[in-house]
């Protein structure tokens, strides 16, 4: 399984508030990290968007 490319809110890693489709400069962008299809974080952000986003989306598989 891939991992998602994610930007959290904060370094707690509770939260995740972006998604990249491919690998970032993290000495530019602050709190990057990476999850899977998996984790329940990323099922609450894809759950935010909606149906028509939520299709162009890797799949959250929780």
């Amino acid at each position: 399984m891939a991992s998602l490319v994610v930007q959290f809110s904060d370094s707690t890693q509770k939260t995740i508030v972006s998604y990249f489709g491919s690998l970032q400069d993290e000495s530019q962008i602050p709190n990057l990290g990476s999850v899977q299809a998996s984790d329940p974080r990323w099922g609450a952000l894809v759950n935010l968007f909606p149906p028509s986003a939520q299709a162009v989306l890797p799949t959250p598989s929780v």
